[in-house]
């Protein structure tokens, strides 16, 4: 079953389109990473599949059902959930004061959930385990490391029982020694929620290469390449536009 599928997509802002003619189809389970060199119109499209930005002509559907005009708060609740290259979050929370937030305002239970006194329950557990927060579950998050900081902006959206989640760099700015765990983390959760759809933007092939099961390759607001990482590693299109011919990824 196709979980979003991208038909025809353009997204412009009155000049030349930064999304043309984007066709996607992602099934429920898939991990698909989308790459491509600066400008490539990577982020606009992330942001059309948020709802953040409305497509200018095409189509998108979720679950079969039409969503092309369909806003980030509407796909919130239809199960899309986001993060950002730069995490977002709380500073002056508790980590699961800010996991109790992200899913209270996501459920539009309470006017104010920030003055809320954090609750504990088996929801806020399972997020906070599924990134390994659970022990600093009482830290202040602005205390976090830039790896946790990561890990606790993911934590937020699962707390929105996500059917699709898209990741946007989710390890930009991070060091050497937090990638892996990011990648176990990720890798973790993939294995622990089956029916999760993953999509990730990065530029970090180790990423790309340690968890997609699709590669979309952008150019120029386009889809210039689609396949298994492999393929899309080892073609010379990738190494013209994106990699660069002294790319020497493990190719095991």
């Amino acid at each position: 079953m196709n979980v979003l599928e991208l038909h025809n997509v353009h997204k412009n802002y009155g000049g030349p389109p930064v999304v043309q003619d984007v066709s996607l189809s992602i099934a429920a389970g898939q991990t698909v990473a989308i790459i491509g060199p600066n400008g490539a119109g990577k982020t606009t499209l992330f942001g059309v599949m948020a709802g953040e930005h409305r497509a200018t002509k095409g189509s998108i559907s979720l679950f079969g059902k039409d969503a092309t005009r369909a806003g980030a708060q509407r796909l919130s609740h239809l199960g899309v959930a986001r993060t950002f290259p730069v995490a977002r979050y709380f500073l002056a929370k508790t980590v699961e004061q800010n996991l109790v937030i992200a899913r209270d305002a996501h459920q539009s239970k309470y006017r104010n959930p920030v003055s809320r006194t954090p609750r504990s329950d088996e929801g806020i557990r399972t997020a906070l385990r599924a990134v390994g927060l659970d022990e600093l579950r009482h830290q202040p998050s602005n205390t976090l490391s830039h790896g946790d900081r990561k890990s606790l902006e993911i934590a937020m959206a699962l707390t929105q029982n996500p059917a699709v989640l898209l990741l946007d760099e989710p390890t930009a700015g991070m060091g050497a020694e937090d990638i892996p765990r990011t990648i176990r983390l990720l890798k973790g959760l993939r294995e622990s929620r089956p029916d999760l759809t993953i999509i990730i933007t990065a530029h970090d092939m180790e990423v790309v290469f340690a968890l997609a099961d699709r590669v979309v390759l952008m150019a120029n607001g386009r889809v210039a390449l689609e396949g298994n990482p492999s393929a899309i590693r080892d073609d010379p299109l990738t190494r013209e536009i994106y990699l660069g011919n002294s790319y020497e990824g493990d190719k095991q």
